[in-house]
């Protein structure tokens, strides 16, 4: 029995941090819209996963571009 390869990992990683990060954003600008003070970690977080999403973007576009 073979498991999950490479690329399905990645995707299902990429989807779990997309739905993490737009949670995550939603959470931080709610509550700067009330006013609640917020950790000074979460733009960070947000910003590291916005990177990490726009790298696996931009290397699927190189991939698919190379004919891989």
């Amino acid at each position: 029995m073979t498991g999950p390869s490479r690329s399905e990992i990645l995707r299902q990683v990429s989807i779990a941090a997309c739905i993490v990060g737009l949670a995550t954003a939603t959470v931080y600008f709610l509550a700067r819209w009330k006013g609640i003070p917020v950790p000074q970690w979460m733009p960070m977080l947000i910003a590291m996963m916005g990177g990490y999403e726009l790298v696996q973007w931009a290397q699927a576009l190189w991939l698919k571009r190379a004919g891989r």
